[in-house]
This record gives structure tokens, C-alpha cells and sequence, in this order.
């Protein structure tokens, strides 16, 4: 029988750290001050849950406290570590992280992050803009491209965080140019704007095995965020099943456990291809970025809703 009733607040974060004192002031992230009042808030508003609770809610229709809450953590962040773990172990909540496998593994950059850094070392974005158009403009013979004018009509659609500006630098190099192109974009960008020491920004920014393996002893739960952050729906159906088996190689290294395995869908990417390859490999549940209370229901353990942090008061 499905538990249809019972709903939770899930929270998404990012970056959270001591933005404004940070190398990177114009980072879009939550200050930590401001992440401390957010989870005081938390505490004295809502009742935390874990994910096992989560999991034995949707599928075996046990209750959970009402004004449920948990927070999730994505992309591996050291900050993670440094910032919101302590703030966990002090108030005794168990937070959910997916860290992408190929950021620890390889301790590489990688392109999504790139392009947050490019953003955060850039005021001007019309000069990334035109850089940008140039480089479509030298390639576009080689590469069949369209014109860099249609681009910007197709993909410049501001969201509730990003202006229209941001949103085309961040489409056109995440997914709409072909794949070789666009990380030498992001090398060329990232190598002028931000660092051409990739090797020690990597192990700056993300969390190492030593800090994941401290974390999980404090009872916080690691998940899948795939292997290399890749927009799902934009694979092939061998591309898919690559990216999600080596994220599982990955995610059986950091767990012991190879049960109550949850997705946390890469920029909020997924659809049905995605869902059967998810549940073919023995995942129980996937995280949108859809906006709204999860429904903790087997029909909907695939499609659970987040808030964005922003979204509750800090």
C-alpha cells in the first residue's frame, strides 16, 4: 500500500561558506552566518528526518513526525566539510550529500564548476558573451554550428536566480555546443578568468575520501550525484548507463551498504529513460529541482521535490 498522505520539506544547498571574506565574493552561495540562523530556524520549526526515514516512509508507509524536514548538499563541496558538518554534528541532524565521482576521483575541476568560478571572476558578462560568440564564429565550420545570434535567442531565458545573460553562458557551455568544443571553451575561460593550477583548485574545492569517510561515521548519508555531472537526458542510452554505473563504483567505495541508494538528478535533469536505467541499477529514489513539498509515495519516489535554500528565511 502507498503512503499518499505523508509530505516533507527537502532542502537543496550549494556552496556555503563565508562568502563575502571568501577568494570568490560574487560565488552564488549561502553565507555561513546565514546558513547558522537557517538551521536554528529549522530546529525550532520543523522535525528532522534521515534518509532511511525517508526511504521506510515511501515504501513501507511508516509515518514520520509531521513538518518534516531534510537537507540535502550537492557537488562534493569542501565547504561541506568545513562549514556545514559541524553545524550537523552540533544539532545532531544527519544531512544528505552527492558529491559527483569523477571531482574526488580524479580530482579534477569540473565543467559546471568551472563556469560558476568563470561567473564569480567575471563583472562583466558581455565580454564573456562576446567571447563566447567568437569562438562559435571560428568553429563553426569544423563543428556545423548554428549561428551564435540563435543561440542566445534559444537558451537567454532568465530563471528566478539568473538573468538571461547567465543563464545563455551557462546553457551554451554545459550541454548546446558539442561536448570536445565546449571544454575547450571552459579550459580557455577558466585558465584566463579564474586558475591554471586546475590540480590544486580541485583539491581546494571538493571533499577528499579521508573527509567523506569522517563524515559517514558521524551518521551523515552519502548518495549518487552521478559520476561527472553530466545533463542525463542529453546521453545516449550507452552514455547513460556508463555514467551511472561508474558513479556507482564510486558510491560503493565511500558506502558499505549497497542498499537505499538515492539519485540526486544533476542539474535537476531526468525523464522516464532515466527513471527505468535508475531503478535497472537498484537506486530506490532521485531529487528534482522542482519546487514544492516531496510526496513520499512509491509512484513519486523518482520525482521528489526540493526547495531551494533561498527559499526559507536565513
Amino acid at each position: 500500500m502507498e503512503n499518499t498522505n505523508n509530505t516533507c520539506k527537502i532542502v537543496m544547498y550549494h556552496y556555503v561558506r563565508p562568502v563575502k571574506e571568501s577568494k570568490y565574493p560574487h560565488i552564488k552561495g549561502l553565507e555561513l552566518d546565514g546558513f547558522i540562523r537557517q538551521i536554528r530556524y529549522f530546529k525550532d520549526n520543523f522535525n528532522f528526518i534521515t534518509a532511511k526515514q525517508l526511504l521506510d516512509s515511501i515504501y513501507d508507509n511508516i509515518p514520520i513526525p509531521k513538518n518534516a524536514i531534510l537537507l540535502t548538499f550537492d557537488d562534493g563541496f569542501k565547504d561541506h566539510y568545513l562549514h556545514v558538518f559541524p553545524m550537523l554534528k552540533k544539532f545532531e541532524i544527519q544531512g544528505l550529500f552527492f558529491p559527483p565521482a569523477k571531482a574526488i576521483e580524479e580530482c579534477q575541476v569540473l565543467d559546471v564548476h568551472k563556469i560558476h568560478f568563470i561567473l564569480a571572476s567575471c563583472d562583466n558578462k558581455q565580454k564573456l558573451i562576446d567571447k563566447i560568440f567568437h569562438l562559435i564564429n571560428m568553429h563553426k565550420d569544423e563543428y556545423d554550428l548554428d549561428a551564435p545570434e540563435s543561440y542566445f535567442a534559444k537558451l537567454a531565458i532568465p530563471n528566478r536566480f539568473d538573468t538571461k545573460e547567465v543563464i545563455f553562458i551557462k546553457r551554451i557551455l554545459q550541454r548546446e555546443l558539442p561536448n570536445k568544443l565546449r571544454g575547450e571553451i571552459i579550459y580557455s575561460l577558466f585558465k584566463e578568468f579564474v586558475t591554471s593550477d586546475q590540480k590544486s583548485f580541485s583539491k581546494e574545492l571538493y571533499l577528499s575520501f579521508e573527509e567523506i569517510e569522517q563524515m559517514k561515521q558521524s551518521g551523515m548519508y552519502f548518495g549518487s550525484h552521478g559520476y561527472s555531472h553530466e545533463w542525463l537526458t542529453y546521453l545516449s542510452s550507452n552514455e547513460l548507463k556508463l555514467e551511472i554505473e561508474n558513479s556507482l563504483n564510486f558510491y560503493y567505495k565511500i558506502n558499505q551498504e549497497k542498499t537505499d541508494m538515492i539519485m540526486c538528478y544533476p542539474y535537476g535533469d531526468y525523464n522516464n529513460s532515466v527513471i527505468q536505467e535508475l531503478k535497472a541499477h537498484g537506486f530506490r529514489a532521485g531529487f528534482t529541482t522542482e519546487i514544492g513539498d516531496a510526496n513520499l509515495s512509491i509512484s513519486n519516489a523518482f520525482l521528489l521535490k526540493r526547495y531551494d535554500a533561498n527559499d526559507f528565511m536565513q
